[in-house]
């Protein structure tokens, strides 16, 4: 194909997925995102997952259900120009729905509005639980993909990988990426599409994600909930909770050997981040994020540390008396939430290891029983700014006008590291579009910034087709 007939090609297909942009936001999107497909309803996870099958079935050469743990894992093969697959990864659980009282419109309503100050000044948004993570990439993608396949112009061969359990850190996808990797034979990269642009427009790129332990710890005592009076003679779980978790991390430092030693950047992430200085606007990350108050003044610590620190997590705290009022009496009974999160290049399991055994040394000191579940865990993922993927996906944001930062890391985490282990992929996560508020109330996706999705999802595969063709074609001196 000359360039004149491609660059026609390419010219009718944006043509084609502007057209169909209100009609797609109205049908396939606001449906797909009023169904409420949080990780542990079973109803809203299975009209998801039937949703989904309906959607692909008529352009997908192939689709598998494996049976999950808790929820059905979608395999689905589409082929396109190239035989290699890239293996698209995908997510259509969410998290559940917290405070729905500061929600300013219903979270599985779908509905259109501007959110309260200060991000009114977005315009219209759609208002949902998945709008921003990870619903509407899921379909925008789809629908892109459908879309090519009726015009016979789909660039590349796929491999959906939708996973229903991501939230709950996607055990049976895990499983799956060790026992079937012949699966993966034709996969050569992988991609999770996603809404990567920040309020001013400028899409982020962020070349990994941190690692991430999650747990549970739970103290007892075989005591009941007797009177403060005897708390002398009694153990309190909820102080040696305390103990323990200080035996963990206090003063904002871990008691582990692992994570002990500051992260050491290197320097093309220190040569990355002093570009990113230059351009970022610490006051808008926060703002995006809901934070108001931080530990430190400076952008930049605040920022390196966002980046690069462990951070050690309690996101629940339970013992005691709970209800209203006071009442003097000894807890039996106390648990926490953990979530660590870490750059260091140190496997989950490792860190799990180090704080069993740092628990089983403060066990010596107290009476009640420690009981540690563990939740989920990922290493950290990293890819190489000079790869197809990411080249692929830079180009496509400037062939729509947006200029890219490149971030050295993500400070969330995913499991991508795992289809990096198990697999040998490169993995990247990005893609034009503007939400946020992901686990709180008014998650949201930018209306205006839908179409910009799609387009950057035709971009990106047709860019990824055209440096996969050139890297194989020999030069003129071979």
């Amino acid at each position: 194909m000359n360039e004149e007939s491609f660059s026609g090609g390419e010219n009718h297909l944006k043509k084609l997925i502007r057209s169909t942009n209100e009609r797609f936001i109205k049908e396939d999107l606001t449906n797909f995102l009023k169904i409420p497909s949080y990780t542990s309803n079973r109803k809203g996870i299975l009209d998801a997952k039937s949703y989904i099958i309906s959607y692909i079935s008529n352009f997908c050469e192939e689709v598998i259900e494996i049976k999950g743990k808790m929820n059905p894992l979608l395999l689905a093969k589409v082929n396109g120009e190239v035989k290699e697959q890239l293996l698209i990864y995908m997510m259509y659980d969410t998290q559940p729905v917290n405070k729905e009282k500061k929600w300013a419109k219903k979270p599985f309503g779908a509905n259109i509005a501007e959110l309260p100050k200060p991000l009114d000044k977005i315009g219209k948004v759609i208002i949902a639980r998945g709008a921003y993570n990870s619903k509407t990439p899921l379909i925008c993608f789809l629908n892109v993909v459908k879309l090519l396949k009726e015009q016979e112009k789909l660039p590349m061969s796929l491999l959906f990988l939708i996973d229903g359990e991501e939230e709950q850190g996607s055990p049976t996808l895990l499983d799956t990426l060790k026992t079937k990797r012949n699966i993966f034979n034709a996969c050569i990269d992988a991609y999770y599409p996603s809404l990567k642009q920040d309020l001013n427009g400028i899409s982020v790129l962020k070349l990994g994600y941190k690692g991430i332990l999650s747990l549970t710890i739970k103290v007892t005592s075989s005591n009941a909930e007797t009177h403060s009076a005897f708390s002398s003679m009694m153990p309190n779980p909820a102080q040696d909770l305390i103990f323990v978790l200080n035996g963990l991390y206090s003063e904002n430092e871990f008691k582990i050997k692992s994570l002990s030693a500051p992260y050491e950047m290197t320097k093309k992430e220190k040569d990355l981040i002093e570009e990113l200085l230059e351009t970022i606007e610490f006051e808008i990350i926060k703002e995006k994020a809901g934070i108001k108050q931080t530990r430190i003044e400076d952008p930049k610590r605040n920022f390196v540390n966002y980046l690069f620190n462990p951070t050690f997590n309690i996101s629940t705290l339970k013992s005691g008396y709970l209800e209203d009022g006071v009442k003097h009496m000894v807890a039996n009974k106390a648990e926490c939430n953990i979530d660590i999160r870490f750059a260091h290049e140190v496997s989950a399991n490792l860190l799990l290891d180090e704080i069993k055994e740092k628990i089983r040394e403060l066990k010596k000191n107290i009476k009640s029983k420690i009981e540690i579940i563990h939740s989920l865990g990922y290493d950290r993922s990293k890819v190489r700014e000079d790869t197809i993927l990411v080249k692929s996906l830079t180009d496509s944001f400037k062939k729509l006008g947006f200029s890219t930062q490149i971030w050295p890391i993500s400070a969330a985490a995913a499991p991508l590291s795992q289809i990096q282990r198990h697999l040998g992929f490169n993995f990247i996560v990005g893609g034009l579009g503007i939400g946020g508020y992901a686990h709180a109330p008014n998650e949201f996706v930018q209306l205006n910034s839908i179409l910009n999705t799609r387009l950057s999802n035709y971009l990106f595969l047709n860019n990824y087709r055209n440096n996969l063709v050139g890297m194989k074609e020999p030069t003129e001196s071979s």
